[in-house]
């Protein structure tokens, strides 16, 4: 049975009145009620926020913390219905509307996108990885890559250093994030021509594959046994982590 419009708009009163504080018209009701209501609704969105983001919110203060919680409630048009999913959105509503740069806060954005990687891994679908064999030659097989995984690029790295202390290492950092079979969440961090090897073992090449790549664009290059050496240790590192379970068939 389809609502009708009168019932409808007192819904949607009552989302605007729990979301923003607006008085609004919503017959039947007493303030009192309404203001448990919604002392209710945010209290629920305030504990889901805190404990996605622990660090985040140890981190900024009180009024702040409470400023993105009722901005976002307020202004945010939040698109999933699953709890667990809105800190991504809460992530990309801060990031949006400048809140690193109000608070004086440079490293926010990626310290929440860090608490949120976290999230996003361990609950992310399970994927069996391609059939592969443990035995292979590094030159001529394409590895498998763990398929529970993400990989981000930060300017702030927040994963090495206490939030404050993060503000004096600005630069290019990249973060693999994986999951174990057994649901824990790891973390890596990569130098930038590790990041780049991951990304071309991902896309099915071959270390020989790699190495034809970089003589291609950078034909100068003089160190390329130094090179290939470089990247048979990055291999080790990532089997060893089995973040490269193994060959493909």
């Amino acid at each position: 049975m389809l609502y009708t419009p009168e019932t409808y708009q007192i819904e949607k009163n009552l989302v605007h009145w729990c979301k923003t504080g607006e008085p609004q018209n919503i017959p039947g009701t007493r303030r009192q009620g309404l203001d448990q209501y919604r002392r209710l609704i945010r209290n629920n969105f305030h504990n889901a926020m805190e404990q996605a983001f622990p660090i985040a919110r140890t981190v900024l203060t009180e009024s702040w913390w409470n400023r993105l919680i009722d901005d976002f409630l307020a202004k945010h048009p939040a698109t999933t219905p699953q709890v667990w999913k809105l800190p991504e959105e809460f992530c990309n509503f801060v990031k949006n509307h400048h809140y690193a740069e109000r608070f004086s806060l440079p490293f926010l954005n990626d310290l929440l996108l860090f608490e949120w990687v976290e999230i996003e891994v361990h609950t992310m679908p399970d994927r069996l990885p391609a059939p592969y064999k443990k035995e292979g030659n590094p030159f001529t097989d394409a590895v498998v890559v763990h398929p529970e995984h993400r990989l981000v690029r930060l300017t702030w790295p927040v994963h090495l250093y206490a939030a404050e202390k993060a503000r004096e290492h600005p630069g290019d950092y990249y973060l693999l994030t994986f999951r174990t079979r057994d649901f824990d969440v790891r973390f890596v961090d990569l130098p930038a021509l590790h990041a780049f090897f991951f990304e071309q073992f991902s896309s099915g090449q071959t270390l020989t594959d790699i190495l034809e790549t970089i003589k291609a664009a950078t034909p100068q290059i003089v160190h390329l046994e130094e090179l290939t050496q470089n990247i048979l240790g990055f291999m080790k590192t990532m089997f060893s982590e089995q973040i490269f379970p193994g060959y493909k068939k």
